[in-house]
């Protein structure tokens, strides 16, 4: 077996096993039994079981971003608002039951928050998905109060609109209820948000061209 192919069956394995248990919960041993290896090969290749969850967590933010084909969707729309409401719509979804009965993605979500909140946590972990607002979203926010050209107005504005549904995450942990049930649901939501958020940037366009 390669060592290529050992790294990812563990790295697999504890997405699995971290998604379920959590990070206190979960045990290396736990990963070596799905992953059939040994610890040592967990040590050889992540270091110790910190490492193995960073890295996990970087694979979901990367499957989230693949799985969405968030680019791909954003580049079919003409308008900036239009673009928006895809990024909205593709960070919404993963608060749909409809088609995650099981509540996994939301248990990802979880972990990844609970992770980026923590003092000691690690800010290279997510860096995938600065780089994901940076090319993504960032274009589309500037182009919507353009002509500001002010970077520091344009990265707070980033902020304010992407950080709605964030709260949402947040209320479906604390109660089930918030979660989405239904496609019906997740373009309510997602209409309701794009409209609160483009009507505050447009605010903002305006006060800075007074």
């Amino acid at each position: 077996m390669s060592k290529e192919t050992t790294r990812n069956k563990i790295l697999f394995a504890a997405s699995d096993v971290f998604c379920e248990k959590g990070f206190d919960k979960t045990r290396v041993r736990d990963i070596c039994a799905i992953a059939d290896v040994n610890v040592a090969a967990v040590n050889y290749h992540f270091g110790d079981k910190q490492n193995l969850f960073y890295r996990v967590l970087a694979l979901w933010m990367e499957e989230f971003v693949e799985k969405a084909d968030l680019q791909k969707r954003m580049d079919t729309k003409t308008t900036p608002e239009e673009k928006f409401r895809e990024y909205i719509y593709a960070e919404l979804g993963s608060l749909c039951v409809y088609n995650d009965p099981e509540g996994l993605t939301l248990n990802r979500v979880r972990l990844i928050l609970q992770e980026l909140t923590a003092e000691d946590h690690k800010p290279e972990v997510f860096e995938c998905h600065k780089e994901l607002e940076q090319k993504v979203i960032y274009p589309v926010i500037k182009e919507l109060i353009s002509p500001c050209e002010d970077p520091e107005v344009i990265h707070n504005a980033c902020i304010a609109a992407t950080s709605m549904t964030t709260h949402y995450f947040l209320m479906a942990m604390d109660d089930p209820k918030f979660a989405l049930q239904t496609i019906e649901d997740l373009d309510f939501s997602t209409d309701f948000l794009t409209t609160f958020a483009l009507g505050g940037l447009k605010a903002i366009k305006e006060k800075c061209h007074v």
